[in-house]
């Protein structure tokens, strides 16, 4: 009994000392004793007339010889490394590195003064064994794999599997994550360009489209002072206490790994882990909801492995996201030394670095995303980004706004060929308009024997000849477009996407319901460059990106883009733009429209673009008994949805919609405003004067 009870005081007294030492106010307190010890020591060297110091003075004398006046400042050095944030292991290299230059400098003493005292001798006793030249060379060597080991920490892990043997609970401590410590629990700030590079670039950029494409224009591009640069802050979690917390949700799962790199991004940081010899990667990734529960985060998202390491990663939310601003990335000598008039900027990637795309090479764009998820002030980075660099001589802008309100900012820009477009209708109009556009840049650069826009539009430069711009349709929400219009839609975006590359038109399209009708598989794949930030579920990822991983970003401009150039989807912090912002640019270009003659700026009429390129969607009198019905089912309601028709009238959505752009043309019911319903124009009591003059 006694026996067992020792065994368990001694446990106890090991679990004690183990807990002592593993204590954050334990390093603290051995460095001020090493300090004390020290200044002990210069005391006993300064005055050594007191008892006690001068009892240690003849001791220290005795032992140490000349070295004695070297060991305070070994001590102090030695302190210096327990008041760091380095781990036990650390300290001990660097204690051990220190530990074999002393003995050398001890060695060296005895060798060439014999005043080395007790110690000296015992190491001059090698001298026996491999002689007085061989013993001095071994103990430079030894000294400098001291100093090797002090520095070089590679080293040192060859160094500690073969010599090192410590207690199992304290090994765990000291083979745990060797990240860089400034990084611990700090606010982190994204590096950007200081604006006073900026202003050197810019001097050099304002004219440079201007140079390179058009030889004489009466426009100037927008400086970017515009748009505001700020610092991007970012409040990272602790990467000690997270790495610790990966590291033993798996080591209790029997999967040895470590952490080898921590890298910082605007949205998520990333935890490069290195698995243990034999260990699967699939067995890691099944426990990725057991790692997001212990660290008590929604999202997390693996990447396996990270393009160029072989390592996971391990994409963690910051505990504050920066605010990546755009003025910030386009002041970047990527952006500022392009050629490229359509170059835009995806965002920032995990490592702060922006990241940009060539709209001319994709050549057209898919955007999808909730709302709130960052996709329309995507759109807005896009087409500010576009205005920074070209004129309307060089670009046209198509817009579509079925929402009214999102590109409603553009409305007064010389760039746009057609008023922003609201209407469904007109928006097929305009689609066939740009069909014939194609075909005719096509007969145009047959007739000159061009390859491509580009090629003719150098030979315009050299005959000083008018240019063809390019020009950018951008919607920015396809679904209800997809969904009335359906497969006559579908078979015009097809046609452009194949075709209108070489001719310089170049699509957009962005919706917030990403379902397989809206964005079919031609649409996909016909449009390979595609862009997705939050979405509600993994099947709406599948249909955008054909992988899931979207319905676990974090919103605010946190997307995944993927790409032809790209082997796996690419993790985005897009920029964010304020309306403020906006409107400076914008006022900017309508504020030269003064300077510039009416026939500068291309202007079309929707009304007779309406006219000629609308088709025929169906026969007012096709169906009289249905519209009437339908007529009665509005007004008697109050209200006009194509919901409450597909309920009464039992048919399709095209055919409801079809139906509600009848009345509205007889002046039944008011306009789209949105996602609400129609405004009903007329009584009860004038439905029949309405049935009597259509009789």
């Amino acid at each position: 009994m006694m026996k067992k009870n020792n065994k368990k005081n001694k446990i106890n007294l090991e679990e004690k000392v183990v807990k002592l030492i593993s204590s954050e106010n334990f390093k603290p307190f051995l460095g001020w004793f090493l300090i004390f010890l020290s200044f002990l020591f210069i005391l006993s060297i300064l005055s050594p007339k007191g008892l006690i110091t001068y009892k240690l003075y003849l001791f220290l004398k005795k032992f140490l010889g000349w070295t004695f006046y070297f060991l305070p400042f070994f001590l102090l050095f030695s302190s210096l490394f327990l008041f760091k944030k380095f781990t036990w292991l650390q300290i001990f290299k660097k204690f051990l590195g220190l530990t074999f230059i002393f003995f050398f400098l001890n060695f060296y003493i005895e060798y060439f003064f014999g005043e080395s005292g007790f110690l000296g001798k015992i190491l001059y006793f090698s001298s026996y064994v491999f002689g007085s030249l061989g013993s001095f060379v071994f103990y430079l060597f030894l000294s400098i794999f001291g100093l090797w080991l002090f520095l070089e920490e590679k080293f040192f892990l060859f160094f500690k599997y073969l010599f090192f043997n410590a207690k199992k609970e304290l090994e765990k401590n000291l083979q745990r994550e060797k990240i860089e410590e400034p990084l611990k629990g700090i606010k982190q700030e994204i590096k950007i360009e200081t604006k006073t590079k900026y202003k050197k670039a810019e001097r050099q950029t304002t004219s440079l489209p201007l140079r390179k494409v058009i030889q004489k224009s009466k426009w100037e591009l927008p400086p970017l002072e515009l748009l505001k640069q700020e610092k991007e802050e970012v409040i990272a979690p602790d990467v000690n206490k997270t790495s610790e917390i990966i590291i033993k949700t798996l080591e209790s799962f029997e999967i040895k790994t470590e952490i080898v790199d921590v890298e910082i991004g605007p949205a998520v940081t990333r935890f490069s882990l290195k698995p243990g010899e034999g260990i699967k990667l699939s067995k890691i990734l099944s426990l990725q909801n057991d790692i997001a529960l212990a660290l008590g985060v929604p999202n997390l998202i693996l990447e396996t492995p990270i393009p160029g390491k072989a390592v996971i990663g391990i994409e963690v939310p910051n505990i504050k996201s920066a605010v990546v601003r755009l003025g910030n990335v386009l002041n970047h000598s990527d952006f500022l030394n392009s050629d490229n008039l359509l170059l835009f900027p995806l965002g920032r990637k995990i490592n702060g670095e922006p990241y940009f795309a060539d709209l001319v090479e994709m050549p057209h764009l898919l955007i999808a995303g909730t709302t709130g998820s960052g996709k329309s002030i995507f759109i807005h980075n896009m087409l500010i980004s576009f205005l920074m660099k070209n004129t309307p001589e060089t670009l046209n802008f198509i817009l579509v706004d079925p929402k009214r309100v999102e590109l409603i900012n553009y409305s007064s820009i010389p760039h746009l060929l057609f008023d922003t477009i609201t209407d469904i209708k007109k928006t097929v109009a305009v689609f066939n308009w740009l069909v014939n556009e194609m075909e005719e840049r096509y007969r145009i650069l047959e007739a000159s024997g061009s390859r491509d826009i580009d090629s003719y539009n150098k030979k315009q430069i050299q005959k000083k000849e008018k240019i063809i711009p390019r020009i950018v349709l951008v919607i920015d929400e396809m679904a209800d477009l997809m969904i009335t219009y359906g497969s006559s839609i579908e078979t015009i975006v097809i046609r452009l996407t194949q075709m209108a590359r070489a001719t310089g038109i170049h699509l957009v399209l962005a919706t917030q319901r990403p379902s397989v009708d809206v964005v079919t598989g031609l649409i996909k794949a016909n449009i390979p460059n595609r862009i997705c930030f939050k979405v509600a579920s993994q099947v709406d990822s599948r249909t955008v990106l054909d992988i899931g991983g979207a319905e676990k970003l974090i919103g605010a401009g946190d997307a995944l883009f993927i790409s032809t150039n790209l082997h796996r989807p690419l993790r985005v912090k897009a920029p964010f733009v304020t309306e403020e912002e906006i409107n400076k640019v914008v006022r900017f270009w309508v504020n030269q429209l003064e300077k510039v003659p009416e026939e500068e700026v291309r202007k079309i009429s929707l009304e007779e673009i309406e006219k000629t390129y609308l088709p025929t969607i169906g026969d007012e009198a096709e169906d009289k008994a249905l519209l009437k019905e339908a007529i009665k089912i509005v007004v008697n309601s109050g209200k006009a949805s194509t919901s409450l028709l597909q309920r009464k009238l039992k048919i399709g959505y095209a055919r409801a919609a079809r139906l509600l752009d009848l009345m509205e043309e007889k002046g039944i019911v008011g306009p789209q405003e949105g996602s609400k319903p129609r405004r009903v124009l007329i009584s009860p009591e004038e439905i029949e004067e309405i049935f009597k003059e259509e009789s």
